[in-house]
């Protein structure tokens, strides 16, 4: 798992006035709450007074209250008040919390989990602009949780051949030789945009099964990914002018389990009676891949390359890998084993901007990181 990168918290929807939400990335729990401006707000959920989850208190204000004590806590991490001490008694500096950095795009709350300062931190991708043409495109949003690690789920999708036998409505394994399809590297990713064997028409059913002509050769596929939200774009153009885009962010909810949340849009059968039918096929996907995804082995990806009989049709995913293994080099990797020994007596929490602004005096420790010289 990878910190100083943007991550999909929620829906923005799931941020409400006057409720906290709480959510769990990177093995860390955190407390999502709107502030007086409705700017979602993102801190670490752990009172540092005896523990208790900020995110099963109520908001006083627009102030996070403690459920176990009472002890608020405002948008900047700082505790404003301690109310057993009396409303007279200011609470030390160290008592607060680490405070994130939140943006709202695509419908959804991205939260920054990291210390880099702004100038520093890599842009949310623009993987999406057809979120906002609501006239030609319709769009529906999904989201499901794997017991899965989230290099295994994203590299799932971006796998070019597991289609042709995983996926029976819109796979081909009569025909499952890949060509070669050149990679373009990106600044945080990869794309690439090939052409394969339309499924038969008996593997289509519904409505997009008459849109579609019975001697239908091929489907274009274009598909790039990008590091920053682990998120990624897939779109088929089944013929001229019919398109389907699906835009999915994999958020960590720990080593060994990923939430995924995502949108498909269309440009065809605009009208909201066919959105049953689409999301019918969505579940279907989902459904398939999981059977395979939860039971791969080794449950984290391997970090030599041997380790795997690789071929050329695994280019994007050894291009994820690539990337992956890039940002961690620059120390941005969690120690997944000693975070998951340390934390059974203390708090780890991730590393924030004011942290780094201002390191010392605070109550909890931040994780583990690869090579930071722990034992």
């Amino acid at each position: 798992m990878l910190i100083n990168n943007w991550y999909v918290a929620c829906a923005s929807g799931d941020v409400v006035p006057g409720k906290p939400t709480r959510v769990q990335m990177l093995g860390c729990h955190f407390v999502l709450f709107r502030d007086a401006a409705g700017a979602v707000a993102c801190l670490s959920d752990v009172c540092p007074h005896r523990g208790a989850a900020l995110g099963d208190g109520e908001l006083v204000g627009h102030e996070v209250a403690c459920p176990y004590h009472g002890w608020r806590f405002g948008a900047d991490g700082r505790c404003s008040q301690i109310p057993a001490l009396g409303p007279g008694v200011a609470p030390p500096k160290r008592v607060r919390v680490d405070r994130y950095p939140t943006q709202e795009k695509y419908g959804w709350v991205w939260a920054f989990l990291g210390d880099l300062p702004e100038a520093a931190r890599p842009r949310i991708p623009d993987l999406f602009p057809e979120y906002d043409d609501t006239t030609h495109w319709r769009r529906m949003p999904y989201q499901f949780e794997a017991n899965a690690n989230w290099m295994r789920f994203e590299e799932n999708s971006l796998d070019t051949a597991h289609t042709n036998f995983v996926h029976r409505q819109f796979g081909a394994k009569r025909t499952p030789k890949l060509e070669p399809f050149p990679i373009e590297p990106t600044e945080w990713g990869a794309r690439v945009a090939r052409e394969k064997p339309a499924p038969q028409q008996d593997q289509k059913s519904g409505e997009i099964a008459r849109l579609l002509a019975a001697d239908r050769r091929s489907t274009r596929v274009a598909l790039e990914f990008s590091l920053v939200g682990v998120c990624h774009r897939i779109q088929p153009t089944f013929r001229e002018g019919m398109s389907q885009i699906n835009f999915t962010a994999r958020t960590p909810i720990d080593p060994w389990r990923s939430r995924a949340i995502g949108w498909q849009a269309r440009n065809y059968l605009l009208e909201p009676e066919h959105d049953a039918e689409r999301m019918a096929g969505i579940r279907l996907a989902v459904e398939e891949d999981l059977r395979v995804v939860e039971k791969v082995e080794p449950k984290l990806t391997p970090r030599s390359p041997t380790e795997e009989f690789l071929t050329e049709t695994d280019g994007m995913e050894v291009a994820f890998r690539r990337v992956v293994a890039r940002y961690a080099a620059a120390g941005n990797e969690i120690d997944v084993e000693r975070f998951e020994r340390l934390r059974r007596r203390q708090v780890l929490v991730i590393p924030s901007p004011a942290r780094r602004e201002d390191p010392s005096n605070w109550v909890h420790q931040t994780v583990p990181l690869v090579g930071d010289g722990g034992g």
